[in-house]
């Protein structure tokens, strides 16, 4: 059988479904493990370790109020882990292969919330470790598990099926943050139980996922093939600028929409006099809340990817950047008007930049197989947390400067998205060169329906 190409139109194989939630359910376990502390509140916690940890004993010792700073590690040092296990994770993919890489990821998670669990009431610098050492498997979900989505759904329905995994961090920051505080009362309020009931979840997981993923047979694979090549062999699929253009932009992304996250919530409950819109805490949890998950829509920005001709994809993200620039420029100002069109740009930027940036991976390097995506995704991820560190310290500039919050976003944050949005457009694709004594039809391209003019250029 003839391997099939991005020009090839393919059926969805049945088994590609159960494949990609088993991978889902994997990254959203690991989403619960990550952020179930902003899902039961930081003063929960700092109410916790008062009693049950030594160094938070203030009662004893009201010096030991200072390790409280040790409390923004506990979402800190995650990032870090995963960036720094990002490239790593390319040469897991190549030399195990997506499914064994999602596992080991499965496995060093489970080893770093058992460190957590096991050190928490004791020793508060170890569970930070622990939490480091979690990061580590989360670059592993992030980079091998849409390189599983890739090796089994075609170029016709690629681009939802891997939106729907994009669903992964939304999905499992909603679903803790409104059922969190009910597990730790379960749990009889110990946070230390907790971090045992995110590791069975992770382990049962991970059970489901080895005994229902496998690679996909002949007749089945993608165009991205299973193959695993080696890093040299498909370095130079990694040199074109869209792609380069494509990372840049989801970094931006991520720093712009950290942003909201961060401060949406606190801008709600703001008086009115201060520049707010005055509501009850709680409403302005459950409307912020809701509105932060809206990368859940991402499924509805890879389906309308996916019917986009392949020349026309890079339009999806493009729209994206655009629709958050035009958020920031009108966000955080208390008008009720404005507030209608801050949601309505912000969910249209989400739905298609959650949804649409990793399958645009495969998309440009997927003759280079399952390292080729990995290694482009490795890339992504490393944008991912890269453009949300510079974050806080943008607002925190604008604060010390007695900045509101919606100039803020409009002289930090606008520029910055005037600039991914010239990303954005350095994703189009080149124009072919006219060829010196041909006919004008003779030098246009022979594109078929959605290849970019670069894209499946020969490659030397």
């Amino acid at each position: 059988m003839a391997k099939p190409t991005e020009a090839t139109p393919q059926k969805t194989p049945a088994w590609a479904w159960p494949c990609l939630f088993a991978s889902l359910f994997i990254a959203v376990t690991l989403v619960w493990a990550w952020q179930w502390l902003p899902g039961i509140t930081f003063p929960t916690f700092k109410s916790y370790l008062i009693g049950h940890n030594p160094m938070f004993d203030t009662a004893s010792n009201p010096a030991l109020a200072a390790n409280f700073g040790l409390l923004s590690n506990v979402m800190g040092l995650v990032p870090i882990g995963a960036i720094i296990m990002a490239f790593p994770t390319t040469f897991l993919v190549q030399k195990i292969g997506p499914k064994w890489a999602s596992l080991i990821g499965v496995l060093i998670a489970v080893i770093g919330m058992a460190i957590c669990a096991i050190s928490l009431d004791s020793n508060f610098t170890v569970f930070l470790v622990g939490r480091f050492i979690f990061g580590l498997a989360l670059a592993c979900t992030i980079v091998a598990g849409p390189t599983c989505v890739s090796i089994w759904f075609p170029s016709a329905t690629r681009g939802r099926a891997m939106a729907i995994w994009s669903t992964w961090a939304p999905i499992g920051i909603f679903t803790v943050n409104m059922w969190g505080s009910d597990v730790l009362n379960l749990c009889g309020g110990s946070v230390s139980m907790l971090q045992w009931v995110w590791v069975v979840c992770m382990i049962v997981s991970g059970v489901i996922f080895f005994f229902v993923f496998r690679e996909p047979t002949a007749e089945e694979s993608s165009e991205v093939s299973s193959e695993r090549k080696r890093l040299r062999d498909v370095l130079q699929f990694f040199k074109k600028r869209q792609l380069w253009a494509l990372i840049f932009m989801f970094a931006i992304f991520n720093f712009m929409n950290y942003a909201f996250s961060q401060y949406l919530k606190t801008w709600l409950a703001m008086p009115l006099e201060s520049g707010g819109y005055g509501w009850d805490p709680a409403m302005a949890g459950l409307v912020g809340g809701a509105l932060c998950a809206c990368g859940i829509l991402a499924p509805i920005g890879g389906f309308i990817m996916d019917k986009l001709p392949r020349d026309k994809k890079w339009l999806a993200p493009f729209a994206g950047i655009v629709s958050l620039t035009i958020c920031m420029a009108l966000s955080f100002r208390a008008n009720t008007p404005v507030f209608a069109l801050y949601a309505l740009f912000f969910c249209i930027g989400n739905m298609f930049l959650n949804g649409c940036c990793r399958p645009m991976v495969p998309t440009y390097v997927f003759k280079g197989g399952a390292t080729a995506v990995a290694f482009g995704l490795s890339f992504l991820t490393c944008g991912q947390y890269l453009g949300q560190i510079p974050t806080s310290y943008a607002f925190a500039a604008g604060e010390a400067m007695g900045m509101a919050y919606s100039d803020i976003m409009l002289y930090f944050f606008v520029p910055v998205g005037i600039v991914g949005i010239i990303a954005g457009l350095l994703m189009k694709p080149s124009k072919p060169k006219a060829i010196e004594g041909a006919s004008a039809d003779a030098a246009k391209p022979q594109v078929t329906e959605g290849a970019p003019a670069d894209a499946d250029k020969p490659q030397a």
